[in-house]
């Protein structure tokens, strides 16, 4: 904004009117004129000012009102006071109005130009800020974040690094970086950085000539780099990701002024990210609670029709078996007896499914093997994946720590899992089980297993309601819709959570997150 801010200059003496605007001129900035109050305020209405450097004493509307109506206008203009007839009062009133400061006339060009270049980078700053604060979604956020410290710090290149699932910093936003081999050398950059951070950040942190520190002088292009500026980003009092920003200019180096500039941003950044976050979690957390109140009231409704429902079904198959024994197989009577009989121990399946979800087991607590579970479970598959031509890829984690639960449920979990990923496999494919230790974003030590498919997968209109009772894709008479609801609610009582992703035809994958 420095080189091509419009300034408005308001004087009633024409020739300090001219005399600061072919100062300001000169120095690159986009300069207007009105020599009264009435007219700076119109010119203001008419057209966007960044800055407006006014005299105080002027005929009809002076100086004061001026400002307080332009801020009407624009609550974001910033105003400089100028004139030879103030008090100490004026100065206070014109400060109370919303200027940013006040000149005494005569003054000198540089002082002049000293207090505009504040003012402006003031309104840098707020816009900057506002820029920041104007989304609280990650993509968005990071896209503003990388533009914003780019424009301020006047770099040729800037990237924003943040670890992946597997705790590996990965390049999240960048800019000035278009080719692979120089975006792998940034991210081995910073890489480096966060290895000799360790835990213990600085808000800023200046390298000049990284080709001459022996911690980076072997990276592939580091030669290109003149100057390198580091803001490491935090999360509740560690190190969860890096802004690098890089000039590549000969001479170019940062200032002690760019530096201040870089500890105000990194501040600003936090503290949007952190907001970013506590809204994601706030959208999980809300979205958990309508699942858990949804599934308390029909789990309330679907335990009293399952009750309501078996002693009458009880009595029609006990009657249709007795029945059944004084025919004979090749009459027509017996054959849509049959069927009934058939229907009804359908009904009876959908029950058992009913109460199962309907029922407040108790959970037993105790250490469990993530992966023998799993191997336990897949014993007990194995036969019917064979015959259905689906191959099983084990991709276990070693040496994996415990978790708190009860094995019997978990294995509940994963049996359903394994036979809904056959049951979308119907030609063959392959069941892939992998486990992994990871941390959540406080830290905390998680065991994660994920099931995946290469079957038909799960459109993405229907991917948020797979864990909604009843909801089922399957043909009638082969799915009550009951079954990753049940999973939902243990995984739930294990303080864990289970996720889905897929697309079409492309397989999809149900990941549990367990703590440790």
């Amino acid at each position: 904004m420095t080189n091509k801010a419009r300034i408005l200059v308001v004087d009633d003496e024409p020739q300090i009117a001219e005399m600061i605007s072919v100062a300001l001129q000169a120095h690159g900035y986009a300069v207007s004129v009105a020599y009264d109050g009435e007219q700076g305020v119109k010119r203001a209405g008419e057209e966007k000012f960044d800055l407006a450097i006014m005299d105080i004493q002027m005929p009809g509307m002076d100086g004061i009102t001026a400002l307080g109506e332009m801020k009407k206008i624009d609550p974001e203009i910033e105003v400089i006071i100028a004139t030879g007839h103030g008090t100490m009062g004026t100065a206070i009133q014109s400060m109370r109005k919303g200027a940013f400061d006040y000149l005494h006339k005569p003054f000198e060009i540089k002082e002049l130009l000293s207090v505009v270049g504040k003012a402006l980078e003031k309104r840098k700053f707020n816009d900057i800020t506002k820029a920041i604060f104007s989304t609280i979604k990650p993509e968005e956020l990071l896209r503003v974040t990388i533009d914003s410290v780019t424009r301020i710090l006047k770099a040729e290149e800037s990237l924003l690094v943040l670890p992946d699932k597997d705790g590996r910093l990965r390049v999240a936003i960048s800019e000035g970086l278009e080719e692979e081999a120089h975006l792998n050398s940034r991210l081995a950059l910073c890489e480096r950085m966060m290895g000799r951070l360790d835990g213990g950040a600085k808000s800023v942190i200046l390298v000049d000539e990284p080709a001459k520190d022996k911690t980076f002088a072997d990276l592939p292009g580091i030669g290109e780099i003149k100057c390198a500026l580091f803001l490491p980003l935090m999360e509740e009092n560690r190190t969860a990701g890096l802004i690098n920003i890089n000039r590549t200019q000969e001479g170019e180096y940062f200032t002690e002024d760019d530096l201040q500039r870089a500890k105000i941003f990194g501040s600003l950044v936090n503290l949007a990210l952190r907001n970013s976050n506590l809204y994601r979690q706030l959208q999980e957390t809300q979205s958990q609670l309508i699942q858990a109140e949804k599934m308390s009231a029909l789990g309330q409704l679907a335990g009293g029709l399952a009750h309501e429902i078996n002693n009458p079904l009880s009595g029609i198959l006990g009657l249709t078996q007795l029945v059944l024994e004084n025919l004979p197989p090749a009459s027509q009577n017996y054959t849509d007896l049959k069927d009934i009989e058939k229907a009804v121990f359908r009904c009876k399946k959908i029950i058992v499914s009913l109460l199962s979800f309907a029922r407040q087991e108790k959970t037993h607590m105790e250490p469990v093997s993530i992966n023998e579970t799993i191997e336990e479970t897949l014993t007990l598959c194995a036969r019917q994946m064979e015959l259905k031509s689906v191959r099983i890829a084990r991709q276990f984690a070693q040496g994996l720590p415990m978790v708190n639960g009860d094995s019997q449920q978990l294995m509940q979990v994963f049996l359903n899992l394994f036979t809904n990923a056959r049951d979308a496999m119907p030609e063959g494919g392959e069941l892939t089980v992998e486990t992994r230790l990871l941390k959540d974003p406080s830290g905390r030590e998680m065991i994660m297993a994920a099931v995946s498919d290469t079957g038909t997968g799960i459109k993405p209109e229907i991917l948020d309601s797979v864990f909604d009772p009843f909801f089922t894709t399957k043909p009638v008479g082969k799915g009550t819709g009951l079954g990753l609801s049940v999973c939902l609610g243990i995984i739930n009582k294990h303080n864990g959570a289970i996720k889905a992703r897929s697309r079409p035809g492309g397989g999809s994958t149900f990941t549990i997150s367990l703590p440790v």
